[in-house]
């Protein structure tokens, strides 16, 4: 009977990217590998992003989903009038400013609401 033979494969870091400006003291470092405990759990390779650059790009990602599916919906019918193709996108494309718009509003929100939590002296609340 042959004994099993055991190998071992290194596990590489996952990358995850994370929103943050730090605490005020300490800035957050990108790149930095964070240890996870055990051998077989990946580490963790954090990659950090300003909030302005998270806002910009769910802005365009929504602003984008919402145009391909405006396009889609006024080439199958009559939804959207327009004359053709190219007169399609720029109707779109003025109708996708508002589903984006309303997410960047929900984006702002969301970031005053923590910075809220964060500082809660600065609204008056305590």
């Amino acid at each position: 009977m042959d004994p099993v033979k055991l190998s071992t494969e290194t596990v590489l870091p996952m990358p995850v990217t994370v929103i943050g400006t730090g605490d005020g003291r300490v800035k957050p470092l990108d790149g930095v590998v964070a240890t996870t405990p055990g051998a077989h759990t990946p580490n963790l390779l954090v990659n950090i992003v300003t909030p302005m650059m998270a806002i910009v790009v769910r802005f365009i990602n929504a602003y984008l989903t919402t145009l391909v599916g405006l396009v889609a919906a006024g080439m199958t019918s009559n939804i959207i009038p327009a004359t053709d193709f190219g007169h399609l996108v720029i109707e779109c494309a003025k109708l996708s400013l508002a589903g984006a718009g309303l997410g960047l509003m929900k984006d702002c929100l969301t970031i005053f609401s923590g910075l809220e939590r964060k500082f809660p002296l600065g609204t008056g609340s305590v």
